[in-house]
């Protein structure tokens, strides 16, 4: 018997919400010996968590024992119950060094429900998450992900600044 907190997410690390319209993140970092199509394919695996309850439900499968590893995905598909008349874009900052940076988008459902069901882009059907390897690759994914809103859309674009480091040498955002 095995534990996905054993195996498949032994090393993982918590990526706080930036502001309460967002979730927290728990980030996966697979070990090589578990990336595979069938169970996660890339070297991390972020699971979006909006509640308490869903935090203690998450350690509780991740703790579970089981035959076989499986796919960590408790949250993936489950819906948001956060919502956004707006596109919110939010930058989370490594918690440690040799983590990535996090963008994270939060699209409002009439958007959301404009894609094809068949891309499966929207992770709990609401957000795309981008990982970088440094701060400057995400701030510029960020201006495009703003840049193409301002092309399709009237956009309203409010920056609220963060009050947590977005390096973690401690270099402020």
């Amino acid at each position: 018997m095995v534990s996905l907190s054993g195996t498949v997410a032994r090393d993982r690390a918590i990526y706080p919400r930036p502001i309460s319209a967002m979730p927290d993140i728990v980030m996966l970092r697979i070990p090589s010996e578990f990336r595979r199509p069938e169970l996660v394919p890339g070297r991390y695996h972020a699971i979006l968590v909006e509640t308490i309850e869903e935090q203690h439900e998450l350690e509780l499968f991740l703790d579970q024992e089981r035959d076989a590893p499986c796919a960590p995905d408790l949250l993936d598909t489950r819906p948001s119950t956060l919502q956004v008349e707006q596109v919110a874009i939010a930058h989370y900052a490594p918690p440690a060094v040799d983590w990535p940076y996090v963008l994270l988008c939060r699209w409002p459902a009439d958007l959301a429900a404009a894609a094809p069901e068949e891309l499966r882009i929207f992770a709990r059907g609401a957000y795309t998450i981008e990982l970088f390897d440094d701060r400057k690759q995400l701030e510029r994914a960020s201006e495009r992900v703003l840049a193409l809103l301002g092309r399709r859309r009237r956009t309203y674009v409010e920056i609220i600044s963060p009050d947590w480091s977005a390096a973690p040498d401690g270099t402020r955002h």
